[in-house]
């Protein structure tokens, strides 16, 4: 009976040995995201702020560098993350609000619709792995990994990314090994800064308007799913389109999302019509001809849209919330952008 004990206490402590090693190599291989393609942190980031997360917004690239937390905190109270990674379709967009769920009902949830364009089989690995190698193990990652990755990847490869990422240690460093279980915030409530002014000047904004203009199957599909499980839960939800001087959307697409959101009784806006209101000049504020707000925008725009919300939502102004400030004195005295 000892031999048969004995011999199980061995098996089990192989086994966790084993899981140990395991973790610890794809925390190893994994990359870190510290010094550059920072976007690949805004996702597990999000988790230690799950708890003081009232508003979130998803969306691509272009919501994580052009909503500032800060902005909506200092001005609003409004206590919110930004849960948007590059190239970040609606179906990830989906899951995204779908794990935020799972770990906090938030208040509201904005959702953004600059990348709804993009047809039923866009897939970018290196952008779904950011978006993914940080998401806590839950069904939400394992049905979001099913809808995203390409027809010759593996869900194994996602699951345990050292089958992905094993041939990386011709280029570990230090920080590999400095980082693999580091916890410090690189983005600011999944806010990226960038202070870089567009060298080339923008032209004139022109929308066009076709009738080969459309929303793909799937994009309706999850973007009404996303609608259908945030009312299913009692949280408010806001479709909209961040500002971005780009000639690649349509009047078309408003039309049909205007549609969607009149069937669940919601609001669409699109922030382009307002930025004479916003006070963008982008001939300062984006670093890459309008594609992206930088910093100055940034704050430009996350003012315009705090009191957009405050105005027309139930949000609450969590200033006299003692934990919520100490939360974010923190965050803001530990800035990463703030050099």
């Amino acid at each position: 009976m000892k031999a048969i004990i004995l011999n199980t206490m061995k098996t089990i402590l192989k086994v966790m040995l084993i899981l140990v090693l395991v973790i610890t190599l794809n925390r190893i291989f994994m990359p870190k995201y510290i010094h550059e393609n920072q976007d690949g942190r805004i996702t597990q980031e999000y988790y230690p702020q799950a708890k003081y997360s009232d508003v979130i917004f998803v969306g691509s690239s272009t919501v994580h560098s052009g909503i500032d937390p800060r902005v909506l905190w200092n001005e609003y109270g409004i206590s919110s993350f930004v849960r948007a990674n590059a190239s970040q379709t609606m179906w990830i967009s989906y899951y995204m609000i779908e794990d935020a769920i799972r770990v906090r009902k938030p208040e509201l949830v904005c959702i953004d619709t600059t990348f709804i364009k993009y047809d039923d089989d866009f897939v970018e690995e290196p952008s779904t792995r950011k978006s993914l190698d940080g998401m806590r193990m839950s069904f939400s990652k394992i049905n979001c990994i099913k809808a995203s990755m390409g027809k010759d990847e593996k869900m194994a490869d996602y699951i345990v990314p050292l089958f992905r990422f094993h041939s990386r240690w011709k280029e570990l460093t230090l920080d590999d090994f400095r980082y693999a279980y580091y916890n410090g915030a690189v983005t600011v409530n999944g806010y990226l800064p960038d202070s870089e002014v567009s060298a080339a000047q923008p032209g004139e904004l022109i929308y066009t308007k076709g009738d080969d203009v459309s929303i793909s199957d799937r994009n309706r599909e999850y973007l009404r799913k996303a609608i259908e499980l945030c009312q299913r839960k009692g949280i408010q939800v806001l479709l909209f389109k961040i500002p971005a001087h780009s000639s690649n959307w349509s009047e078309t697409y408003d039309e049909l999302i205007n549609e969607i959101a009149n069937e669940y009784n919601i609001s669409y806006i699109n922030f382009d019509l307002l930025n004479d209101k916003i006070g963008l000049d982008y001939s300062k504020d984006t670093p890459d001809e309008g594609s992206h707000l930088n910093s100055d925008g940034a704050v430009k725009f996350s003012s315009y849209f705090g009191g957009y919300i405050k105005d027309r939502f139930n949000i609450t102004d969590r200033k006299n919330d003692k934990k919520y400030a100490i939360n974010w004195n923190r965050i803001i005295s530990t800035d990463p952008s703030v050099k």
